[in-house]
């Protein structure tokens, strides 16, 4: 392996479209009397960049409120404040993600919502059906509005025999208590906690009990047992203690530890809490424990985990109750275990109920085929989401292709997703640029490049001006250029203090220009001016590096640097950067 990392130019450095997936746009409706459950469903930025708000992860795929069902296995002797997953939302935003990365495309080029969600209980079910009339002059163009955003984001086109099912449940031939249980999903919590902090382990280690007691971070029963305590847990990067208290709510819905193979039923808000737990999960490197909880939900069609399966829960609510990123996780999952075309199998399945659902909208029906009356307004914004997803896709499978190293198929499944994703034109091609770099094709590279340039004289302001010099820095390291790499790099954090690739790329070639002094002095201004958003695993293995290479009390300044993460980084941090053990 090369001696630094440079952001840009790693293959390990593909990010998965899971996290930072193809922006979707959902129409905004106003504050609604019964309010929306949150989603998890885009996670986690880059924390090399901006660390994000807790609020950045959220993308609604519901817009209202649900009422529990009962589950025969929910215990009685679960705790009160626990008994009930239901939350209520203020305004919502439905968060744009970020679009997605080639190897080494920097956060800093893509713009995240940073719209807040506030959450609280959920109110009792009368009160919420005198809210529906509080709340609006109009309570039925409330209620149609609401609809119209349920129906765009839920919208999905079962298999056959799902399709059958829920046709026979619908017209209420029999009870779903007929239904052969071989059909169902019964998930279970497989393991019941995770929790660990590898960073107050090495400060016992090596600095003594007296330093690791000043250690403090949030667990999972340090919080609120609700949603609001889950995003605490995840703004903090305590992913861990999160895992954990996404279980706990699980099994206060009856889907806990040695539930699993038991009847159950779903909610929109249960299915919500499986994605968080198993998006944790693959974040934190945990593959295999991902894949023995998602063992349950088979290829995700089964017919509980539709809404018209609970008719008297949700009655007249169509399509599935599973996120869409949970769908596009399930797929990537397989890449991590080692089988990319499993990966591959899974996404071409998802981009072929994507494309259904476009062409069922372009030729005038609803999403799952059927007539219906949408507006013209409502069909494009749901031409719009569709579209976005198709392009999400096309991404993931990109970088599974890349992870394959058949850089044909990726580049092509890359210009697709530009075709769906017309306003991530830019980025996509910078990424383009950048793998034809990383195997050796510079005057292609430089070609894409040329193209960005082109597309981003269109674009006003800081983005459009960082990603053209940044192209520029990174054609010229592809040249061994340091010097001039260096000057675009420094010209970047003239506009831009902050970009921390830039600064932590600038002084890798001050690095490889002689000069191992100036890069140090680089990176631990960086880190001491801004260590909340500067603690990034790269940066810090590169300041270890160098100092090995620098100095004999490299140990002393390593350990220095493991007290600064203990005071600003959660359980989830990857002590093996800093290169103690």
């Amino acid at each position: 392996p090369p001696l630094l990392l440079r952001d840009g130019f790693e293959s390990q450095m593909v990010k998965s479209p899971s996290f930072s997936g193809a922006s979707e746009t959902v129409a905004k409706t106003p504050p609604q009397a019964v309010q929306p459950s949150p989603s998890l469903s885009k996670f986690f930025g880059d924390p090399a960049s901006t660390n994000s708000l807790a609020s950045d992860f959220f993308d609604s795929f519901t817009t209202s409120t649900f009422i529990s069902v009962s589950n025969p296995n929910a215990g009685s002797s679960a705790p009160e404040n626990l008994s009930s997953l239901s939350t209520a939302g203020g305004e919502r935003s439905p968060g744009a993600a970020e679009p997605s990365h080639s190897p080494g495309m920097e956060k800093s080029e893509a713009g995240v919502s940073t719209a807040s969600l506030e959450i609280s209980q959920s109110p009792k079910p009368f009160s919420q059906i005198q809210a529906v009339f509080a709340g609006s002059e109009d309570p039925f163009a409330t209620a149609l509005s609401m609809s119209e955003t349920d129906r765009r984001s839920d919208a999905w086109l079962p298999g056959e025999a799902t399709r059958d099912i829920l046709i026979s449940v619908a017209t209420q031939q029999y009870s779903t208590v007929f239904v052969d249980k071989e059909s169902l999903t019964m998930p279970g919590l497989k393991f019941d906690n995770i929790q660990g902090d590898a960073v107050k382990d090495l400060m016992l280690r090596f600095l003594g009990e007296r330093a690791a007691a000043k250690r403090q971070v949030l667990h999972a029963e340090s919080v609120e047992q609700t949603f609001v305590g889950l995003r605490q847990l995840i703004s903090c990067k305590n992913w861990r203690a999160a895992v954990d208290l996404c279980g706990r709510l699980l099994t206060a819905h009856g889907q806990g530890y040695g539930k699993s193979g038991l009847p159950t039923s779903h909610t929109a808000d249960s299915l919500q809490l499986w994605f968080v737990r198993l998006a944790l999960l693959v974040k934190l490197g945990l593959f295999q424990n991902a894949e023995m909880e998602f063992e349950a939900f088979g290829n995700l069609d089964q017919p509980d985990l539709y809404y018209e399966y609970y008719p008297h829960v949700y009655p007249g609510r169509r399509g599935s109750m599973v996120p869409f990123s949970m769908r596009i996780l399930h797929a990537e999952l397989q890449q991590y275990l080692g089988n990319p075309q499993e990966a591959l199998d899974r996404l071409h399945r998802v981009k072929a109920v994507c494309s259904k659902i476009l062409t069922n909208l372009e030729q005038g029906l609803a999403e799952d085929g059927t007539m219906s009356s949408i507006t013209p307004e409502n069909r494009q914004a749901s031409i719009q989401l569709w579209g976005s997803r198709l392009g999400r896709v096309m991404c993931s499978m990109a970088n599974c292709l890349l992870l394959m190293k058949d850089y044909v198929l990726a580049v092509d499944a890359y210009h697709a997703a530009i075709q769906h994703c017309p306003e991530q034109e830019p980025q996509l091609l910078s990424g383009i640029g950048r793998i034809f770099l990383q195997i050796g094709d510079i005057k292609t590279a430089e070609k894409y490049f040329q193209d960005v340039e082109k597309v981003t004289q269109k674009l006003d302001g800081l983005q459009g001006k960082t990603m053209v010099l940044m192209n520029r820095a990174f054609l010229h390291l592809g040249q061994n250029n340091f010097a001039e790499a260096h000057r675009f790099f420094t010209e970047i954090l003239r506009i831009d203090p902050t970009n921390a690739v830039a600064n932590n790329n600038a002084a890798v070639c001050l690095l490889y220009l002689g000069k191992l002094k100036d890069s140090l002095r680089q990176l631990e201004a960086m880190v001491q001016q801004d260590p909340k958003h500067s603690l990034h695993e790269s940066v810090l293995f590169n300041l270890t590096t160098m100092y090995e290479l620098e100095s004999s009390r490299s140990m002393q300044k390593k350990q220095a640097l493991l007290e600064a993460v203990a005071g600003k980084e959660g359980d989830s941090f990857n002590t093996q950067c800093l290169k103690l053990a």
